[in-house]
């Protein structure tokens, strides 16, 4: 192949020969000559291009640098151009990295530039987003000189009718005069660059449209060398590499970086030089232009594969969704050889998924292409009339997404009193969804209909159907009455109330399910409509529309039932009667013959245990965890336990063998990069975000040590207090599936790099960077889905009592923090996401005073330590995915200097009648106050409780006097309350039954059954350690990810090979394993080895265990003094001591 390229090289360099050329002839001189260069900004191809620059040979550069934002074209509604038009503009969307979109001039060799001004067009498109536009001036040598904030115009809103119009800051064009100071401080040789933040969220775009940099040119052209560069793919028809400055003649010298693109079907290889010479197998290359340069960019071809899926049951294929998203090649699902993808099958409430036809029962199956593969879905189904789940796009008399017999022609509408029917805004999977959900909104203009005045209606065939029930789930953003009454009629024309949807609060999606009355059963014509209870407050951001939105809507019924006589039949099993590839954790699933249900006296057992049944259609499923792998099971379901829905039951037990599968073996691989700095973080922390196979796992380890991680050196972040910019100290993640670990949460830790600055927030002296969202430490976006931490410290670095101070801003879903510290005052951990956010802690130790566990989302804390350093509020939930905060099995600790017992609260309301806070087997080392929850600014929780909290000693802790009734308002004003009254959550004390539900897989699992402690499972701790001279071994275990080799209880080194050659025979060696996430467990230190091994003797060493001088048991080495104590194979035990410095 080699040859082969150097011939494509030496022929392309005949056909693209170029000869060096001078810029101009030099000597033209500019006496503050007026300068501009003008970018359209108009469209999404050509806008960093399309550009006029004045005097034309006055710049040597001209560019536009968007990093990783998407762009599109975006219209203004509202802003015009100077013809009166509707502006086009050149919109972004900051999904990854990048925030800002910048744009560079650089004056030709001899000459300067002073900046005199800068001016764009602005909107924000789709977004109430305040304070979004940050203009900076900077210079290449680091100069960087804020300019202005400004509130961008909304795209569809006037002055007058946008939310943040009268800000004194709101504008739709800046236009910016810099100051003399600014000027001469900006003047250069080397280039100046305008810098404006998109200022949007990750879903919104913001605009930008006709740039303007105007300045002064001085000085004498001076005559120059500039090369050609000519860059080429091979093959020929790849995607062509992206050059950065964008061009083909430069400068002498100039700095350029060219990127391969990705083609699917294709790896790239390498870069070369018009001879075939390799000069990087990076994607990103750069280099300095010094003579004509030819590159080419080669890739290999690699096999790709089809993955093609089906549905059984009644499900919609939608309902299996795939992880990373396939390249579709005539209309099947293609993969690159390799791709590891997670295939997901959600339920809902009407469909339940129960295997794929590999027998594996988890709703989310991973499979690595090496080839085609066909699986099929197979789903049960309850009872049921018509649903809408909102997925595909639909917005006006829309068909129902699910039908029963007779009823596929059943619609939704939304309509007035008198019959007209409207039309609604989409907000279904397509279009992004509604705070969480896939939807309708209303969004009729109140200056057509009066807020309130149009409903939506159905009308459903229920001749076979009886008990007839309404589930659907109602919220709004913008201005809606806050009580919707669901009510129905035989006739459309006389309508009763069945209930009632009271949403508490904006952006709450409240769920209702309401039976009706006897009279609907069995009758050809029943209507549903969703009518505004007009009655209750009009709530929400004010606008022109009706805001409610609809989601979620599911008529069930029981069917008409005929007794044949008969019980009912297995069918099919999983597992099938001697299956041997039966998964550790999974579920039996039995599908019968006819609709079923589980009689009062069921009892089914797996190998004695009992387990119980969940009931759908035809269908009985058994859930059960933690089988040994390999293992032999017998599952039993008795005679009698079942029967169809006219009681006639089975004679005889049900009985099946099975055996579960081989434990999967780990594949082996070392970290994809090792820290030992704050820089180096941050540069992994970037190296993970810019991969293209995000399928695989990212492991970053960090070593012993703490580390201080930089601010950012072009992003920046505006101070809520004094409105200035700061260098951004937030590192952001936004890709799927990275880890972060360290060597232990007591030796390892980050932090960030806050400014040494200080003002009064309103509440006190506080870090100038404070808040949520603008001094955190670490931010995972929603798209970095599965992140897992172990064995790592993460702090503030502003210290306490300086503002909120934020260490983990959690965006995504399905975090995973194994023994982690996250070390703060207020706000420490922010659990971002109630749409889809499920978030777990498992050991651990979390610090703060005031709400320093808040959010949204569900939250399981698992056996962590919640340390309270004063006598503030320890968890503040607001909007959960389901369930809320939940504590198990934690400890709280005093960690204040004043002692806090009895002074403290366990939490306060985030919210109104959403937030969820239960502590569940709660050790307090400290007590709270008798009240145990205390007030939020008219907030009150759905549900505040506890059950079995015990003192250190053991002792119950009374609960009687725990708090249930909240003073609620909507508004204040000094003491002036809006609708100011008593809200009685619910019981502040959990039954035992209650307590029981709260498992980690009731709370966490989902419609895709996550099982976070399936990640947090650690590897065994490495056997047969042993230092024979250099030479360490131990045994192999294809469980293992790496070996982590320890030198006096730090790691040095890691390998996937059960040998090492260490360096100095004297030191205490030791290995840790690591699990498939990189988390390592427990060290084993080596015994020393006299070489002769084959014959096992009483110094053959059985287990190691390490105990600081205090007598508890650690997982490894620590600092100071150890006590190492190995139990023989004969019984004996020897004790060491091993000083660690």
């Amino acid at each position: 192949m080699r040859r082969n390229l150097l011939r494509f090289g030496l022929l392309f360099l005949v056909l693209c020969i170029s000869l060096v050329s001078f810029a101009g002839t030099g000597g033209k001189t500019y006496t503050n000559e007026t300068a501009s260069v003008v970018w359209a900004f108009n469209n999404a191809t050509d806008y960093a291009t399309n550009y006029t620059k004045t005097p034309e040979d006055g710049f040597s550069m001209v560019n536009v640098n968007t990093g990783d934002l998407t762009v599109v074209a975006k219209t203004s509604t509202t802003t015009l151009d100077a013809k009166g038009n509707k502006m086009t503009m050149t919109a972004f969307n900051p999904k990854g990295t990048t925030k800002a979109v910048e744009w560079t001039v650089k004056p030709t060799k001899g000459l300067t530039f002073t900046p005199t001004s800068v001016s764009a067009y602005i909107n924000r498109f789709g977004t109430d987003a305040e304070n979004g536009v940050t203009v900076t001036a900077k210079l290449s040598d680091g100069t960087s000189v804020d300019l202005g904030n400004f509130t961008a115009q909304r795209d569809n809103k006037t002055a007058e009718s946008d939310k943040y119009g009268k800000n004194s800051n709101f504008t739709n064009h800046f236009d910016i005069t810099l100051t003399a100071e600014q000027q001469a401080k900006l003047t250069s040789s080397d280039g100046f660059t305008l810098s404006c933040t998109v200022g949007v969220n990750s879903g919104k775009q913001g605009g930008f449209a006709d740039v303007h940099i105007n300045g002064l040119l001085n000085g004498t052209t001076e005559s120059v060398e500039q090369y050609s560069l000519n860059v080429a793919t091979n093959p020929a028809d790849m995607t062509p590499a992206t050059v950065f400055p964008a061009g083909n003649t430069f400068d002498a010298e100039t700095e350029i970086k060219v990127t391969a693109n990705d083609k699917f079907g294709y790896k790239f290889v390498n870069w070369t030089d018009g001879e075939g010479k390799e000069l990087s197998t990076e994607k990103v290359y750069t280099f300095g232009i010094n003579a004509n340069t030819s590159l080419v960019a080669n890739y290999k071809k690699v096999n790709t594969y089809a993955l093609n899926y089906s549905v059984e049951g009644g499900a919609k294929d939608y309902m299996v969704s795939l992880f990373p998203t396939p390249e579709v090649v005539d209309g099947k699902n293609m993969y690159e050889e390799g791709t590891e993808v997670t295939m997901t099958a959600s339920s809902n409430d009407i469909l339940t998924f129960n295997n794929w036809d590999d027998g594996e029962t988890a709703a989310e199956h991973k499979v690595t292409m090496d080839s085609d593969k066909t699986f099929t879905a197979t789903y049960s189904a309850k009872d049921f009339i018509v649903a809408w789940d909102f997925y595909k796009e639909g917005k006006e008399g829309r068909a129902a997404d699910f039908a029963a017999a007779d009823n596929d022609a059943v619609q939704l509408v939304l309509r007035d009193a008198d019959g007209n029917s409207y039309g609604w805004l989409d907000k279904s999977n397509s279009a992004g969804g509604y705070e969480g959900k896939n939807a309708a909104v209303n969004w009729t203009k109140v200056s057509t209909k009066a807020l309130g005045e149009t409903y939506w209606q159905t009308k459903f065939n229920a001749t076979a159907f009886t008990d007839i029930k309404v589930k659907s789930s109602m919220t709004y953003n913008y201005n809606a009455y806050e009580t919707y009454n669901v009510e129905y009629s035989l006739n459309g024309e006389g309508w009763t109330k069945v209930g009632a949807i009271h949403i508490p609060g904006a952006k709450s999606w409240t769920e209702g399910e309401f039976t009706l009355p006897s009279a609907a059963n069995n009758k050809s014509e029943v209507y549903i409509r969703w009518i505004a209870d007009k009655t209750s407050e009009i709530k929400g951001t004010k606008g022109d529309n009706d805001g409610i939105a609809l989601a979620g809507i599911y008529i069930t019924g029981t069917a008409k039932l005929i007794d044949d006589g008969t019980a009912p039949v297995l069918v099919t099993s999983v597992p099938a009667e001697g299956a041997t590839n039966a998964s550790a954790n999974g579920k039996i699933v039995l599908a019968f013959d006819e609709k079923v249900k589980l009689t009062d006296n069921a009892k089914a057992s797996l190998d004695g245990k009992t387990v119980e049944g969940v009931v759908s259609g035809k269908t009985i499923t058994f859930a059960y965890k933690g089988l040994s792998y390999a293992t032999a099971y017998t599952f039993t379901l008795t005679a009698g336990s079942v029967a169809d829905l006219t009681e006639n039951a089975i004679a005889n037990d049900i009985t099946i063998h099975f055996s579960t599968k081989e434990k999967p073996a780990v594949t082996k691989a070392l970290y994809d990069v090792i820290v030992t700095s704050g820089e180096e973080f941050a540069a992994a922390i970037d190296a993970a975000n810019k991969r293209t196979d995000t399928s695989k796992r990212f492991r970053i380890f960090v070593k012993q040590g703490d580390y201080k991680i930089p601010a950012s050196k072009t992003a920046t972040k505006i101070s809520n207090t004094d409105k200035k910019t700061y260098p951004d100290p937030t590192t952001y993640l936004n890709t799927p599936n990275v880890s972060i670990i360290g060597e232990g949460n007591d030796n390892t830790a980050l932090t960030n790099t806050v400014p040494n600055v200080e003002a009064d927030n309103g509440y006190g002296i506080a870090n100038i960077l404070e808040g949520i969202g603008t001094g955190d430490v670490l931010d995972l976006n929603s798209g970095a889905t599965g992140t897992y931490f172990q064995d790592i410290k993460m702090y503030s670095s502003m210290g306490d009592k300086k503002g909120r101070d934020i260490v983990l801003n959690d965006k995504s879903s399905k975090t995973i923090c194994k023994n982690v510290n996250l070390w703060a005052y207020q706000d420490t951990y922010v659990s971002n996401n109630n749409n889809d956010g499920r978030f777990y802690f498992e050991g651990g130790i979390l610090r703060g005073n005031t709400d320093y566990l808040c959010g949204k989302g569900d939250v399981y804390y698992n056996n962590v330590d919640l340390v309270m350093c004063g006598t503030g509020y320890l968890a503040v939930p607001s909007l959960p995915t389901k369930y809320g905060y939940i504590f198990k099995d934690c400890t709280i600790k005093d960690g204040s200097k004043e002692g806090i017992n009895g002074k403290y609260t366990l939490g306060r309301p985030w919210g109104k009648g959403t937030p969820i806070a239960l502590f569940i087997d709660t050790k307090m080392e400290v007590i709270p106050t008798a009240a145990g929850w205390d007030e939020m600014s008219g907030g009150y929780p759905k549900r505040f409780a506890e059950y079995n909290s015990t003192t250190a000693t053991g002792t119950t802790v009374d609960l009687s006097g725990r708090k249930q009734v909240y003073d609620a308002y909507d508004a204040k004003d000094g003491n002036n309350y809006t609708n100011r009254r008593n809200e009685t959550a619910e019981s502040p004390v959990l039954t035992a039954d209650e307590a029981a539900f709260y498992t980690i897989e009731n709370v966490l699992g989902g419609d895709d059954d996550w099982d976070p402690t399936a990640a947090t499972e650690q590897a065994s701790a490495p056997t047969h350690v042993k230092l024979t001279g250099k030479s360490l071994s131990w045994d192999n275990s294809q469980y293992a990810l790496l070996w982590a080799v320890c030198k006096d209880g730090k790691a040095v080194d890691f390998t996937i090979e059960p040998n090492y050659t260490v360096d100095d025979a004297t030191a205490t060696w030791s290995v840790r394993a690591a699990n498939e996430m990189g988390g390592l467990g427990e060290a084993t230190v080596a015994t020393i080895s006299t070489g002769i091994e084959n014959v096992a003797t009483a110094t053959d060493v059985l287990s190691t265990k390490i105990y600081t001088t205090d007598g508890m048991q650690v997982s490894k080495l620590q600092h100071g003094i150890n006590i190492v104590v190995k139990t023989m194979v004969d019984g004996s035990k020897k004790t060491i001591k091993v000083v660690v410095k």
